[in-house]
């Protein structure tokens, strides 16, 4: 049986004080930067580069999604942003997945919390929280992405600064 990979990723650690700037344009600093860092490397040594990676738009998403590409080999210019990541509900996480290509072995989903704990929590019960730069990787039995709420899961890797 063929199998699919997905890893949930919650951007990294970004700045609170944001009274000037909208929620969606806060950046992540430096700390946020170095654990990406981190885990993007401990990713890449368990698994190759994702054959997609979408991300909110939101830019401290975005940045998080750019340093996984850079550390795993994968073009940043081919980095989606799909804007139902930011903050849409796991619902919406789920129909993005649902509609991929089953050509696509693994992919990347990069966004926030509640949304991105709710969908790791339901898929693979692996986890309670994911913490900024947190990465829960699930491997499921299936051949097509629309099936893979309900596939059953190989297993279910953590990976936290």
């Amino acid at each position: 049986m063929q199998s699919k990979i997905l890893h949930i990723v919650r951007h990294g650690k970004a700045l609170q004080d944001y009274h000037c700037i909208q929620d969606v344009d806060r950046p992540l600093i430096e700390n946020g930067i170095l654990n990406n860092i981190t885990i993007a490397r401990q990713l890449h040594a368990q698994y190759p580069a994702p054959g997609l990676i979408i991300s909110s738009y939101a830019a401290r998403a975005l940045h998080t999604a750019h340093i996984f590409a850079g550390v795993m080999g994968y073009p940043h210019a081919q980095v989606q942003v799909n804007e139902n990541l930011y903050m849409s509900g796991e619902n919406e996480t789920y129909n993005i997945l649902k509609r991929l290509s089953d050509d696509l072995d693994s992919v990347m989903i990069v966004g926030h919390n509640p949304d991105l704990t709710s969908v790791a929590y339901r898929l693979a019960d692996c986890y309670h929280s994911i913490p900024t730069s947190g990465v829960v990787s699930v491997c499921f039995e299936t051949s097509r992405w629309n099936e893979f709420d309900k596939a059953k899961v190989k297993s279910c890797c953590f990976f936290d600064k």
